[in-house]
């Protein structure tokens, strides 16, 4: 580890009880890089203390090696908002309603109707066949 060494002292201007800034320090190991801000006091000018203002591993920083993902995807952004018509006309794509092919006659009544669905005509009557022997029955 390297010894701690201090810079050039400064003077104190005099009536000043303050302590002193002087030039931050950098302390580097093979791996840790140490930023150091050091005071003095003018009281006793050859006492000088480090505090710690921040260190850097030395490791490749997450910004450099995502670099290139964030500039494509800062890319990839529309220059306007999609209007509410252009989004559902995209989104409705292909799903509109299609024409029914099978259709056929009812072989009770004639009428047209689609195929393997009860008619909607005879339906009706039943219905109200049903509802009239209903009436009867209650009475």
């Amino acid at each position: 580890m390297a010894a701690l060494t201090a810079p050039a002292m400064r003077m104190a201007p005099s009536g000043s009880l303050l302590p002193r800034l002087l030039a931050p320090t950098l302390f580097s190991t093979s791996r840790i890089q140490l930023h150091v801000r050091q005071f003095s006091t003018p009281l006793f000018p050859s006492f000088v203390f480090a505090v710690p203002i921040g260190f850097q591993l030395g490791l490749p920083s997450l910004g450099s090696i995502l670099g290139d993902i964030w500039e494509s995807v800062l890319r990839a952004v529309p220059k306007k908002k999609t209007s509410h018509m252009k989004k559902r006309h995209r989104q409705m794509a292909g799903k509109a309603l299609k024409d029914v092919n099978s259709l056929c006659k009812c072989p009770a009544c004639g009428e047209i109707k689609r195929m393997h669905y009860l008619c909607p005509n005879c339906a009706k009557k039943l219905n109200e066949m049903m509802n009239k022997q209903a009436r009867e029955q209650a009475d």
